[in-house]
């Protein structure tokens, strides 16, 4: 059977959406024969990864391979809209247990329970007004709806599960979120905030993104490192955002709880 060689390149944007980028490239070929799918690294990754060390630790976390060696590249595209547009049928669960095995080469698992993912780093200067009182980021959301969103969610859960909350910026960003919570949901509370473009403070990003893989419950936020890990994660409690901006993350998966 002839079949043509596709690869996904030439985005310089974030972890995340290229990651899911190469994605939708995998996902094709794997529902269609006609396609095989040869993978591109990442030439350069947005957010404190853009040096070739730094990019070199988002490839390899992702596990996936160079293919191109001896291989002829008969079609490059920066990702395929066609599953974009339909990521429930494309990323079936075969898909998804493909790119699972790539992603646990070499790694294991961290005990994490709840794991929230609140984006702010990349939109939060210049991108709200003072107090939290109005934004005009598509992609943000206030302290004022997490502190409503995550105690709604949590109490669905073992109340000796840990909650970690996984940002950027300064803890005092996020003043207010955990007010009013019982006790017996704020003192389970792990602040893990990062610094946006620092790929070398504790909490850096794939850090972060690792734990998401592996939390037993994941809140996503609208962003392609959320959306991305839910992918990868195998349990039945990843929470979707909805309305998205991103075309590659407007759609939950089939098992994916929808936030409203």
């Amino acid at each position: 059977m002839k079949y043509s060689n596709l690869t996904i390149t030439g985005k310089r944007d974030g972890f995340g959406c290229q990651y899911n980028a190469v994605l939708s490239g995998i996902a094709l070929c794997h529902q269609n024969r006609k396609y095989r799918y040869v993978h591109t690294p990442f030439f350069q990754v947005s957010h404190g990864y853009q040096s070739p060390e730094k990019t070199s630790l988002a490839n390899k976390i992702t596990g996936i391979p160079d293919g191109r060696h001896g291989k002829k590249i008969h079609i490059s595209r920066k990702y395929i809209r066609r599953v974009f547009h339909n990521t429930p049928y494309y990323y079936s669960q075969s898909f998804r247990d493909v790119v699972r095995n790539y992603y646990w080469k070499n790694k294991t698992c961290v005990n994490v329970d709840i794991v929230v993912h609140i984006r702010r780093g990349d939109i939060h200067t210049g991108d709200r007004l003072i107090n939290d009182k109005i934004s005009k980021h598509p992609r943000y959301q206030s302290n004022k709806y997490y502190n409503k969103l995550i105690p709604s969610i949590v109490k669905n859960y073992p109340d000796h599960y840990t909650i970690a909350i996984h940002s950027e910026g300064d803890l005092s960003d996020f003043a207010g979120i955990t007010d009013g919570w019982p006790e017996n949901i704020s003192e389970r509370v792990i602040w893990k905030i990062g610094r946006n473009g620092d790929a070398q403070c504790k909490f850096d990003m794939l850090s972060a993104f690792h734990e998401m893989v592996c939390a037993k419950v994941l809140i996503q936020s609208k962003s392609g490192l959320s959306f991305v890990a839910g992918v990868l994660n195998t349990s039945d409690n990843v929470y979707f955002m909805p309305n998205s901006v991103s075309m590659g993350q407007k759609k939950p998966l089939e098992n994916w709880k929808i936030i409203t």
